[in-house]
């Protein structure tokens, strides 16, 4: 199974060596969770590990690379240019997430991809994915799932973060961002970040946040984190 040794390297990538898939510390996470060892172990060789630094373009909206990138480590937005050159983030893809789906049916890429983290990604050839398709059925499992988890995060950008009053879409941002194993802490995001997600202005995110920490609705920075009011958050995003 051949690597893609003829590709335009992206500015910025570094790429630390080739994926050991099998011994995967988020590996239940990821698009080869249903998939046995013997299975993984053959296809080593194909997969890069890849690390970008925050604000690199992974990608552009019509190119075409021919792979599934699965994220390991940090957040990925999905932004879409509006007609007056206005950058609008229609996703946020995080740890364990899979993007790049467009290949699939060999298209070309819909939106651009930019890490708005640090980021660490395997990037898996659609190669790889035909043959293991052929020969593990299950994995056509996993494409569907996470097919259907992008219309679903499709929705709730449009439904969450496109509707309401600013404060009301600062908190249910706040809420999508919460940790998955504490359901304590809400993941960090920049200011200019947010306003691009929930259609605002940067000061207006900004304003929000402050009026948020002087009401103790979020506080203190632990790690990349911040500490929140679960109960206090849900009440002010009922506000339509």
């Amino acid at each position: 199974m051949k690597t893609d040794v003829n590709r335009p390297k992206v500015p910025n990538e570094v790429v630390e060596g080739r994926a050991n898939c099998a011994q995967c510390p988020i590996r239940s996470q990821t698009l080869f969770a249903d998939l046995p060892d013997s299975a993984l172990d053959q296809i080593r060789i194909a997969i890069d590990n890849v690390s970008y630094p925050a604000h690199t373009t992974l990608f552009k909206a019509g190119a075409r690379d021919g792979a599934l990138f699965s994220i390991r480590q940090g957040k990925i937005k999905l932004v879409r240019q509006l007609p007056n050159g206005t950058l609008r983030t229609v996703r946020l893809l995080r740890q364990g997430d899979t993007l790049g789906l467009e290949a699939m049916q060999n298209l070309p890429y819909r939106h651009s991809a930019i890490a708005v983290t640090e980021v660490r990604i395997c990037r898996i050839p659609m190669a790889v994915i035909h043959t293991l398709k052929q020969q593990h059925p299950e994995l056509e499992r996993q494409l569907i799932m996470r097919m259907q988890q992008q219309l679903d995060t499709a929705d709730q950008f449009i439904t969450d973060f496109s509707t309401g009053t600013a404060e009301a879409r600062v908190a249910r941002l706040l809420l999508f961002l919460e940790s998955t194993s504490t359901g304590v802490y809400c993941e960090l995001l920049g200011r200019e970040e947010m306003a691009s997600i929930l259609g605002i202005t940067t000061e207006t995110a900004s304003r929000i946040m402050a009026d948020f920490r002087r009401r103790g609705l979020v506080s203190g920075v632990i790690n990349v984190s911040l500490s929140c009011d679960q109960t206090q958050l849900q009440q002010i995003a009922l506000d339509m």
